[in-house]
């Protein structure tokens, strides 16, 4: 089973194409936005189980250069209209 996840990033403004480039490439990633609003960027992640998102928020997201906040929503059901 996959586990998909919603993560909004508030970031240090000058540093938000830093952490943009730093996260689009990453496998676990499948969208990522810059987005207007209270949070800067937008990223919904795929992995296998909550340990692989625990080591993708605590191991890689959250020690960033420029990330000041996260806020993760686990998606529960979802429908991609195209």
């Amino acid at each position: 089973m996959t586990l998909k996840a919603i993560i909004l990033i508030d970031v240090d403004p000058p540093l938000t194409d830093t952490v943009f480039d730093s996260l689009k490439d990453l496998p676990v990633v499948k969208e990522i936005s810059s987005v207007y609003g209270i949070h800067d960027i937008f990223c919904l992640i795929e992995v296998a189980d909550e340990e692989q998102l625990n080591n993708f928020i605590f191991k890689k997201l959250r020690p960033t250069d420029g990330v000041k906040e996260t806020l993760t929503l686990m998606v529960s059901h979802s429908v991609r209209k195209e």
